[in-house]
């Protein structure tokens, strides 16, 4: 017997790349919204930090280091100000003391408000290490 053109033994489903495509999709979704739990972008204000970050500087800050491991020396993390939890600091760490807090100073002592002013950042405040400057593209670089 001869097989009738539309018999179920030779369909072709409509979408042969349905399920890959879909797939696909579902990976790049899962990818993007963990790059954006993981990162943050941040502008950089003031002079504090010169002249490694300027003002007007974004980078991108890593959320993931400190889970594992603490802050240290010579870091430049993300934490909140102790003095006002709803702003943001962007600071060096300059050492960890004996209670796992961390002393931070800015690169530009004349300008920097940090840890001779307000104490150490208290164990487990640090929101993540800031990685790398990607703008202005003229001083795109990773940051030590």
């Amino acid at each position: 017997m001869a097989n009738r053109r539309g018999s179920t033994g030779d369909r072709t489903p409509p979408f042969p790349f349905a399920g890959a495509i879909l797939l696909a999709v579902a990976i790049s979704a899962a990818t993007v919204a963990w790059a954006r739990w993981r990162f943050l972008r941040v502008a950089i204000e003031g002079g504090s930090m010169l002249p490694t970050l300027a003002p007007g500087d974004w980078v991108v800050v890593d959320r993931g280091p400190f889970r594992d491991y603490r802050p240290r020396p010579g870091d430049v993390i993300l934490g909140r100000d102790p003095r006002a939890p709803e702003r943001e600091i962007v600071k060096r760490v300059d050492h960890i003391d004996l209670h796992g807090a961390a002393w931070l100073l800015g690169d530009n002592p004349a300008e920097s408000t940090d840890s001779r002013q307000f104490g150490a950042l208290p164990p487990g405040a640090a929101a993540g290490r800031v990685r790398w400057r990607y703008w202005p593209p003229s001083r795109i670089s990773r940051v030590r």
